[in-house]
């Protein structure tokens, strides 16, 4: 997704203004902060890591880099564009300028009207990526071919892909994270992903079923939406995130898996942006009335088991089939971090993260 250099140099220049407000004069590395800063630019060659460090003053911002990155920064980059002055070093030599290691989790977690952009148009491409995977699935095809060609889909979009799960018939309903192996697929299987473009995480879990899904499934997989549609539907801006584990909670019992939330995915406060708050956590919260489970066919005998929200459409992120209740654990009382804009104004589903945040698409 391609922006006028007009709009991006207003949102870097906020952005800087903010995070001076914020930290004073300094230095930071932490891939996070580079590609907030640089409004999604930035691209690391390494993914997940930073190649650059961003200097910003009162009178003066630039990004070091090294010098032999220079083409493609010159070319691709154009951090000029932005207000910085792309400053190249010797890639053999130490960073010229000592970073700081300013606290700028904050600054990142609420989202401004362009990253809500970005994550709108991240979340439809990783989900349109998704459904034509899940359209071209067989029983026979391995778990590593699968995730290959999701990967591949994802790649072809923009997305650099740090997570990619496949878990077939025999190892889905085993293993918490099911990484690709050579086993088949067979009756059905789990894929998820996350995937990253602009800085911004898109994460989506899908099961298919090739037929009628068995009945533990569907009503694991209704459970798991309905856990899933009760926590979005309680996020709204000033809630706390202790406010809203103690929804999950209560949502987990009312689901009848009481004990699940200690093997649920570390994903779902992700999905909250904020910063902290004084704000006490309340325990209380239930599913909405309209939720409700539906497979939904998708072509050739498949079906893809979801859950249906009419708030939330499509959503069954973190679909719990595995086996075993251990004791919940009690809420972190010291996390107060704040939802700042409503999961329901950024379209599909949002997940953020400290490292960028991250976002749940769902279709």
């Amino acid at each position: 997704m391609s922006e006028a250099p007009g709009p991006l140099q207003a949102e870097a220049a906020r952005k800087r203004r903010l995070a001076l407000e914020v930290a004073g004069p300094f230095t930071t590395d932490d891939p996070a902060d580079v590609r907030w800063l640089l409004c999604g630019r930035g691209r690391p060659v390494s993914a997940g890591s930073s190649p650059y460090a961003v200097e910003v003053t009162e009178n003066r911002a630039r990004v070091w880099y090294q010098d032999i990155e220079r083409s493609r920064i010159e070319a691709e980059e154009r951090w000029e564009e932005l207000g910085y002055e792309p400053t190249p070093y010797p890639w053999f030599e130490p960073l010229p300028a000592r970073p700081t290691h300013p606290a700028l989790a904050s600054c990142r977690r609420e989202l401004g009207p362009e990253e809500v952009a970005r994550y709108r148009a991240s979340a439809a491409a990783a989900a349109q990526a998704l459904v034509e995977v899940l359209g071209r699935l067989q029983p026979a095809q391995l778990e590593l071919e699968v995730a290959g060609l999701l990967a591949g889909h994802l790649q072809a979009l923009g997305f650099t892909t740090p997570v990619v799960l496949v878990g077939g018939a025999a190892r889905m309903p085993v293993h918490r994270h099911p990484l690709p192996t050579s086993a088949p697929l067979g009756r059905f299987a789990l894929l998820a992903f996350t995937a990253e473009r602009h800085g911004l995480y898109t994460s989506m879990t899908r099961i298919v079923s090739f037929g009628a899904p068995p009945r533990d499934l569907e009503l694991r997989v209704g459970a798991a939406a309905e856990v899933d549609a009760a926590v979005l539907a309680a996020a709204r801006p000033g809630r706390t995130l202790g406010e809203l584990f103690g929804v999950l909670a209560d949502a987990y019992d009312a689901a009848r898996f009481s004990g699940r939330m200690a093997l649920a995915s570390s994903g779902w406060p992700d999905r909250i942006q904020g910063p902290r708050s004084l704000r006490h956590a309340d325990r209380r919260g239930r599913p909405p009335a309209d939720v409700r489970r539906r497979v939904q066919p998708i072509g050739d005998g498949r079906r893809e088991v979801r859950g249906h929200s009419s708030r939330h459409r499509g959503r069954c992120r973190g679909t719990d089939a595995n086996a075993g209740t251990p004791r919940a654990p009690k809420r972190p009382a010291g996390d107060r971090r704040v939802v700042t804009r409503s999961l329901a104004e950024l379209v599909l589903s949002v997940e953020g993260s400290d490292v960028g945040r991250r976002r749940n698409a769902s279709r």
